[in-house]
């Protein structure tokens, strides 16, 4: 690891990921237009229901997978001026890129699905078993604070970094 990439502070990840859950929301948005004239022709099923949920994850891994692959950002990324690296400082590839969607699906949508599927079955259909199950959504962010190099969960995990970018000079 070489000294000179800097991790960007928190406010600003932060910030990038709101601008992130826009571009995510487009992404399905589009997605699921292009879904629906499938489901309307073919009709109502739990295995066209369970294809349509695996085509919106794989369409969401196509913006996310291309764009750190190819320039190593999204469009928010590259908006706060983040990077997404190995954690040796050079590209990401797919089996990395993949590998870093994942765990961050499975943090993000599979630990607080199962969650609440255990607090609904305890507490019943109370507001305490919706809310309960988002304290999941802060155990990715919070492990940044027990990193020595600030890292979220998910890039700790998939072998990732994001570094800040030095600002861009004016012509």
């Amino acid at each position: 690891m070489t000294s000179s990439l800097t991790t960007p502070g928190l406010t600003r990840r932060l910030c990038c990921l709101l601008y992130e859950l826009l571009l995510m929301l487009a992404v399905l948005l589009l997605a699921s237009a292009l879904f629906t004239p499938l489901k309307a022709w073919l009709g109502a099923s739990f295995w066209l229901e369970q294809l349509f949920r695996l085509f919106l994850a794989a369409a969401l891994f196509g913006y996310f997978g291309l764009s750190w692959v190819r320039r190593g950002q999204t469009v928010a990324m590259k908006t706060w001026r983040i990077k997404l690296v190995g954690r040796d400082g050079g590209s990401v590839g797919w089996p990395q890129a993949l590998g870093r969607y994942l765990v961050a699906l499975a943090l993000f949508v599979g630990l607080p699905l199962l969650s609440y599927l255990g607090w609904e079955r305890a507490l019943g259909h109370t507001p305490e078993a919706r809310w309960l199950p988002l304290l999941w959504w802060l155990i990715p962010f919070l492990a940044a604070f027990h990193d020595k190099e600030r890292q979220f969960l998910h890039d700790q995990l998939a072998g990732t970094r994001q570094v800040l970018l030095p600002p861009r000079q004016k012509a």
